[in-house]
């Protein structure tokens, strides 16, 4: 621990206790005080420290007016592995150098950046970055530039490594150059989001460092230092861009003008900074940098790069008093969260109408009021439209600790038209927030005592906080409070808790029992038509589950003795939801099991991230699974951008309330898809899902026979899906999705596979005349676009009438296949595996052929189709993730017995073929202490396949029968690395010679037998 002093006094008192109150032992760790020639009684003190504390040691330099030099000093007199930088007026929570020590080794780390809480009111914390843990980052793909305050831990070698020093003696920013230096230098940079490491307290003598008077042509002149450091350190492009643009939205284009009204600017300039500014973005502002601001920084940008002082000023002074306005509605108990309905706008000036756009046709821009007589043309902002969004923020009112809390908006635009006949806009966001009590400090209970909810509007670059329910809320229609991890937590206007006017959350300890629970699960399982071994095995595995059996109920639904009898013509599934009385519904099939943690961890993980709907992952011989969207979890996905629409059956957690409070319902007609339309249904109405694809929950049992619907029918039920979607969605992706899931799954594939080719020529005809009838015409326009190219083809051949050319594309596209090649298999003395192999997209006439014209523009290039068909694929142009250089291949780990699959991190490298085709080479790590979803690899069969995505199709193969003579045909076992009382063997496959692993616990060797006493005379005999 680095602390810097100076003249420091009793305020050094709240850091020293602090280290006292450290959970990491006092022989880990060290404080060194670095003492700038105090001219009062700190050195005194320091060195009373010393004598008392023997991991406290100071030493005394003469005063260079800085903290660069101080800090500089302790680097060199480090003795530990890592060096935390601390200031002498702020304190350290008790486990942060513990967490932070930890997170540094396990990750490596160079950098570890603690979370941090500030009661400074011109020192925000970047709450964005430092609220989701990072184990392994760099300054490239995570928001690090947001952070450029030196108090994080740094590795004590790399720093001297690197030559990364502070500027010395008085050098204002000295804190960014130092850290953009470290960032652009570090490897690995972890996050601890999850706890407040760090916390900023302002001196009530308002002495704190950072608070002088600054001649703004020194400023600039050091901020020019750092961008060019930053220059130095990347290549131009989009990377240094965002670098960059930190800095000139913060330190440039956020001190010119007038301020906002209460806008604490630290430090703030004697003089107009705007020259100083205006030279230093002449230098680095690029046009890429100034068109991929806001519409509020753009505008300010323009007048700056156009030389425009006054009209900077007047357009800023028309902002002073822009605010945010917000009222409180409902509020209600919901999964242990206070959920709170809201209301939220701009507003020019407290009471101001709020109307900050015009709408010029079907285009929207900066109002009137804003720019006129200060720009010469208006500001669209019509792409805008979808920044205007809330963060929700709970602060505590002593600490200062703020967490996000999650929030869902929708935003709707109010009209009004002006006396000249300008239509103005007034942007407001319908919302609601959901505040948790039980996890909402970083999956931690808030501590007791108050906190303030307060809101973040934006929208176009415009950005104010306020506290949530500022211009309006009934206190009488607020609940009362609920008994929750031992506190009693209650929602108060904050007027009546002593903070500003507005909502907060009251936390007291308390010993009163909480309100009696539900069970947390209902288990619904419908009879009718199961064996009774199906059933028995379903019921066994929710026997076994770790979840208590008080917590969860079955409720089996049919015409045996106990179940619940469903009225008739109904599905069973809807009596079985009417009498369940737990948090959330789960639907089972007879003959189909649940893992023995799946209970406890679905539940959890909906809980965790407050979903309505919960996708457990999915396994089974034999079953089309949505491998995609199970390849990592997905804490808040939605249809519109994760592929939740592969993922159509109902065996899910629903929250209860949720199904009961839409009337969601089976179909009573029953019909070919009537799971995929409450699925779908429910995907929309909850807005988001959370998907667990980290642990196998539900494993499917054997098929049933179920009756084929008749072509014509059960395509006019795609074509009822379709249009029941297009009444609950807007035009957009989640649309899109489902659309194209449709036309993918229950259309194309149907007529791609070898069940099609081989059904009688008249029947195939029919089939796709029964498609085009049903579907002409149904499926959006993004639903067709976002088809590989191949896939519109088809469907341009069906809606064109083509039943003939079909046949044939479908006769080519099922000989397509990855072929793949293992070049490598090695396995390390850690008993690490590392494998490398090649795919190859092939089709019966060879590898898949691409045409790439000057322009760059790839088109697949099929042989053996007939020109007409050729012709329509070239003019489908490979786009998005089917061109050529996104192709990617993947080693995927799957159980022979429960075909439960793992995909293995793959680097895999794109090689254009002298055919005009492309191979895909991959080298992967399969460590069996951890392959298995981060688990260890389990006694049985584990297959290897390849799984190659390229141009426009998935392929998957086994992996083994073709490979390279490098490999070698002996294989061997050995120990399993996290259990060496177990093997693990390497084999081929026969008769096919793919490669395979088998993990088992080898029988103990059998005891020789005992001799005879015959036989122990005779040797004694023989010995003598």
């Amino acid at each position: 621990m680095v602390v810097p002093t100076y003249n420091s006094g009793s305020h050094i008192e709240p850091l020293v206790r602090s280290m006292l109150e450290q959970t990491l032992s006092p022989d880990e760790f060290e404080v060194l005080f670095v003492d700038d020639g105090s001219t009062d009684d700190t050195p005194a003190r320091l060195a009373g420290l010393a004598a008392e504390h023997a991991h406290f040691r100071t030493t005394s330099i003469p005063n260079s007016g800085w903290p660069g030099k101080p800090r500089n000093i302790g680097v060199e007199q480090a003795r530990g592995e890592y060096v935390q930088f601390v200031d002498h007026d702020d304190l350290m929570a008790p486990e942060a150098l513990e967490r932070l020590h930890a997170m540094a080794v396990r990750n490596g780390s160079d950098i570890v950046i603690g979370k941090v809480a500030s009661n400074f009111t011109s020192r925000g914390v970047p709450y964005g970055l430092m609220s989701t843990t990072r184990e392994k980052c760099t300054v490239r793909t995570a928001s690090l530039i947001d952070s450029l305050t030196p108090h994080k831990m740094f590795r004590t070698a790399f720093l001297r490594e690197h030559g990364i020093v502070h500027p010395e003696g008085p050098w204002i920013l000295e804190d960014q150059l130092f850290l953009v230096r470290s960032y652009l230098k570090a490897e690995v940079v972890s996050v601890l989001g999850d706890y407040v490491c760090y916390t900023y307290w302002a001196r009530d003598d308002a002495a704190n460092a950072g608070t002088r008077a600054m001649d703004p042509r020194r400023y600039y002149a050091n901020l020019r230092e750092i961008m060019g450091t930053v220059a130095d350190g990347t290549e131009p492009g989009p990377d240094r861009d965002r670098l960059l643009r930190r800095f000139y939205r913060g330190e440039m284009l956020g001190r010119l003008g007038v301020p906002a009204r209460g806008a604490v600017i630290d430090p703030h300039f004697d003089a107009d900074p705007f020259e100083a500014v205006r030279e230093l973005a002449d230098t680095f502002v690029t046009d890429g940098m100034h068109d991929s601001l806001a519409a509020n920084q753009r505008v300010r940008s323009s007048l700056l790069r156009a030389n425009k002082p006054a009209e900077l000023t007047e357009y800023t002074r028309r902002q002073t008093d822009l605010t945010a306005l917000t009222t409180v509605g409902k509020a209600h108990w919901d999964r242990d969260r206070l959920k709170v309905a809201f209301t939220a706008r701009f507003a020019e000036r407290q009471d101001g109408p709020g109307l900050l756009l015009a709408r010029r046709g079907d285009r929207y821009v900066l109002a009137p009021a804003l720019t006129d007589g200060v720009l010469d043309e208006p500001v669209d902002v019509t792409d805008e439209l979808k920044s205007f969004r809330v963060d929700v923020l709970l602060r505590h009112t002593e600490t200062a600790h703020l967490w996000p809390a999650l929030a869902t908006v929708r935003l709707t635009l109010e009209e009004e038209t002006d006396a000249d006949g300008t239509v103005l806009v007034r942007p407001v966001l319908n919302g609601s927030a959901s505040l948790d009590p039980v996890r909402g400090a970083g999956g931690s209970p808030l501590a007791p005592g108050t906190w303030e909810v307060r809101i973040r509007v934006m929208g176009a670059g415009f950005d104010r906080t306020v506290p949530l329910g500022n211009a309006g809320g009934d206190a009488a229609a607020l609940p009362a409070g609920e008994v929750l991890a031992g506190h009693r937590t209650g929602p108060v206007l904050a007027a009546d808790a002593g903070a500003d006017t507005g909502l907060a959350l009251t936390v007291v300890p308390t010993t009163d029992s909480p309100r009696p629970r539900p069970p947390k699960v209902s288990v619904v399982v419908p009879t009718a038509g199961a064996t009774p071994d199906a059933l028995r095995g379903t019921l066994a595995s929710l026997t076994a589950q770790s979840l208590a059996q008080q917590e969860f109920e079955t409720v089996l639904v049919g015409d045996g003795e106990g179940e619940i009898r469903p009225a008739a013509g109904s599905d069973p599934r809807d009596a079985g939801v009417d009498a369940a009385t737990g948090v959330y519904v789960l639907f089972m099939e007879p003959g189909d099991r649940l893992a023995p943690e799946a209970l406890e961890r679905m539940y959890a993980y909906g809980m965790a991230n407050d979903t309505d709907v919960v996708v457990g992952k999915l396994a089974g011989k034999g079953r089309a699974l949505p491998k995609e969207l199970f390849v990592r979890d997905r804490p808040r996905a939605s249809l519109a951008k994760d592929p939740l629409a592969d993922s159509l059956t109902v065996n899910k957690l629903y929250d209860r309330a949720f199904l009961l409070r839409h009337g969601l319902r089976f179909s009573a007609e029953g019909g070919p898809l009537a799971d995929q339309a409450f699925a779908a249904e429910a995907y929309l109405r909850a807005g988001h899902a959370s998907v667990l694809g980290s642990y196998v929950c539900y494993h499917y049992g054997p098929k049933r026979d179920v009756p084929a619907p008749a072509p014509a029918d059960f395509y006019a039920a795609v074509a009822g899906l379709m249009k029941t979607t297009d009444s609950l969605s807007e035009p957009g992706p989640a649309r899109d999705r489902l659309h194209r899931r449709w036309l993918r799954v229950e259309v194309l594939d149907r007529i791609s596979g070898k069940a099609f080719l081989d059904m009688a020529e008249e029947d195939r005809i029919s089939l796709v005349r029964d498609i085009r009838t049903a579907l002409a015409g149904k499926a959006s326009k993004g639903a067709v676009a976002g088809l590989p190219p191949a896939r519109r083809v088809a469907v341009g051949l069906i809606e064109d009438d083509r039943p003939e050319d079909v046949v044939r594309l479908a006769r080519w596209d099922s000989s397509l296949a990855c072929a793949p090649e293992l070049t490598g298999f090695v396995r390390r003395e850690n008993g690490v595996f590392r494998l490398s192999f090649t795919g190859t997209p092939r089709a019966a006439d060879g590898p898949v052929g691409v045409v790439t014209d000057a322009d760059g523009v790839h088109t697949l290039a099929p042989a053996g189709l007939p020109e007409a068909v050729l012709d329509r694929f070239a003019q489908e142009p490979l786009t998005g993730g089917a061109v050529p250089e996104k192709a990617t291949a993947v080693l995927v780990l799957r159980e022979r017995e429960t075909g439960a699959e793992y995909r293995l991190a793959t680097e895999s490298e794109v090689r254009r073929t002298v055919e005009g085709g492309l191979t895909v080479a991959g080298t992967a790590e399969l460590d069996p202490a951890s392959a298995a979803g981060g688990d260890p690899l389990d006694d049985g069969a584990w297959d290897l396949y390849v799984r190659l995505t390229a141009l426009g199709w998935t392929k998957t193969a086994r992996l083994g029968r073709d490979r390279t003579v490098e490999v070698s045909e002996e294989l061997t076992a050995a120990p399993h690395p996290a259990d060496p009382a177990r093997t693990i063997t390497p084999y081929w496959t026969r008769p096919h010679r793919d490669l395979s692993l088998r993990v088992e616990t080898p029988e103990p060797a059998p005891a020789p037998p005992k001799q005879g006493l015959l036989r122990r005379v005779a040797k004694a005999l023989k010995g003598k």
